[in-house]
């Protein structure tokens, strides 16, 4: 500010600590989450109203796990 002193302290928050991602970095469920909508969506398959608490439980999964899953909708018919 004007007429201050500069005490080398900015007011830019930083990321919460121990965050490890840049802020707006989706996390890893978040991620899963995106990849399992992409793949429904190439698939042809619309999630239902009902199927979102399958996909939020679907996203949690390790990544091994959710490759799998991934694997098993894209091979569908």
């Amino acid at each position: 500010m004007r007429g201050l002193p500069d005490s080398g302290q900015s007011n830019a928050r930083d990321p919460l600590p121990g965050s490890g991602r840049p802020p707006g970095d989706p996390g890893p469920e978040e991620r899963r989450r995106r990849d399992l909508y992409a793949c429904l969506n190439e698939a042809g398959i619309r999630p239902r109203a009902a199927d979102l608490r399958a996909i939020e439980v679907l996203s949690a999964v390790d990544d091994v796990t959710h490759a799998a899953i991934r694997r098993w909708i894209s091979s569908t018919p």
